[in-house]
């Protein structure tokens, strides 16, 4: 294999429509088709989907009251310091000592019926699941034990879910309902996880600059002299695909680079659309080769239905339509994985983001862009500029930044308020001595090699 095809090896398309449409409506459902993942409690979240269609005037009016509650009680629940820190480590241990107590308490009670319940019901359901809100913090204690879903208990749910990492839905759907039932032993177990891998991963923040992405968060940080400067949402690898653990150094810049397509993802997903719309390969400027130093050939003397097609090289041309968008992130490393720009925009409006095949698409690339090009003069607008002038060009960092892509599927923000996010790749039952240790040499490497 050429070093143009391995460089993107892992890398997610985006064409397609109809299947990324279809990957990102089961992207969930893959995270339970997985054995390891689907036994696994703390990722309760994927094999169930909400009941029935309904009418377009109900399904904006319920994206109004999902809008207006996120909106309103998300900002509690920003991470305001950076994954890897003394005051996450901090913040974690008092969540610990909390759960620890709850624990000690009975936990919360479990609601074993598969209902789904909306604002206006009664029933004893609610009230057991009120009872759990309260034990975590999400409804305050006066509320009792009331049976009612009222706008008290609306809001509760709703921090609940944003603490989950779930859609605000308004109403308890299915995935909220399995989000609910993991035991409090098991949130504090994947609490004390959680506080040994961060805690392995410290010497990041030797650094003076660095960039981190939680993958099971969906999100990005840039950290500069121990404070978070920007954060970001993500979008990752799904689990077919997932995004692996890198630690790497970023290098470059470059803007509106070319595509050099990736085999399996040729052959799984770019083909199969050619074969089905021939025009697709013009409509997405693609160049098709027999091999990347050959000739581009004429589409229209190719038989697509041939079985040589599928030893074809696909590169795409640079432009808005491009798989990596107007931006990639250069940061080479064994696993051929990077971050970049993307044109589906949308995917960052889900609350799961696991649609790639392992790179990482960032949301707020320009701003993250205009913070690693920062000590070489470059402002948000001239970032601004030099898409706007569509012009190809790669600029170096004046220092390369360390970047790492971790896992960390519980933390705390500075209140000490625990967060938790579906384990999509089944690595904390297994985690154990091995990966903490594997962490901590990991982190020793990065000490040694930062700028």
């Amino acid at each position: 294999m050429t070093v143009a095809s391995s460089a993107t090896e892992r890398h997610a398309s985006r064409f397609a429509a109809p299947v990324l449409a279809a990957v990102a409506m089961s992207a969930v459902v893959l995270i339970a088709a997985k054995p390891a993942v689907a036994q696994n409690s703390f990722n309760p979240y994927g094999s169930f989907t909400d009941s029935g269609p309904v009418t377009a005037e109900e399904k904006a009016r319920r994206e109004q009251v999902r809008t207006d509650l996120y909106d309103r009680l998300s900002p509690a629940y920003r991470m305001d310091v950076p994954f890897v820190s003394e005051a996450s480590i901090s913040a974690l241990q008092q969540a610990i000592e909390r759960y620890r107590q709850i624990v000690a308490n009975g936990g919360w009670p479990v609601t074993t019926q598969k209902v789904t319940l909306r604002q206006g019901d009664t029933s004893g359901e609610i009230a057991a699941i009120r009872k759990h809100l309260i034990i975590e913090g999400d409804l305050g204690p006066g509320s009792g034990s009331n049976p009612t879903f009222d706008r008290e208990f609306l809001d509760g749910l709703s921090r609940f879910q944003i603490r989950n990492g779930l859609r605000v839905s308004g109403f308890v759907d299915q995935r909220t309902l399995a989000a609910l039932n993991v035991p409090a032993t098991e949130r504090l177990q994947q609490l004390e996880t959680n506080l040994k891998r961060v805690q392995g991963l410290m010497g990041f923040n030797k650094a003076p600059r660095y960039v981190l992405v939680n993958v099971p968060a969906f999100m990005a940080q840039a950290v500069e002299r121990g404070a978070l400067a920007l954060d970001t949402n993500v979008v990752v690898g799904k689990p077919a695909r997932a995004t692996p653990r890198v630690d790497a150094q970023i290098v470059e810049v470059n803007f509106y680079p070319t595509w050099s397509v990736p085999d399996i993802v040729a052959q799984n997903d770019l083909i199969p659309t050619i074969r089905k719309n021939p025009n697709y390969v013009y409509e997405q400027h693609f160049s098709v080769m027999r091999d990347w130093k050959a000739p581009p050939l004429d589409p229209a003397s190719i038989d697509w239905a041939s079985p040589q097609v599928v030893s074809y090289k696909f590169r795409q041309d640079p432009g808005p339509q491009n798989a990596l968008g107007v931006v990639r992130i250069n940061m080479p490393n064994k696993h051929s994985v990077y971050m970049h720009d993307t044109p589906l925009k949308s995917l960052f409006g889900q609350s799961a983001r696991a649609f790639s095949s392992g790179c990482v698409r960032v949301e707020k690339v320009q701003e993250l862009v205009a913070w690693l090009l920062g000590e070489k003069g470059w402002s948000l607008e001239k970032v601004q500029a030099q898409i706007d002038s569509g012009k190809k060009i790669d600029v170096k960092l004046p220092r390369p930044v360390p970047v790492h892509f971790v896992y960390l599927t519980a933390f705390a923000s500075g209140n000490g308020i625990a967060q938790f996010r579906p384990d999509i790749y089944g690595r904390d039952s297994s985690f154990g001595d091995g990966d903490e240790q594997q962490d901590a040499v990991v982190a020793q490497q990065s000490r040694a090699v930062t700028p």
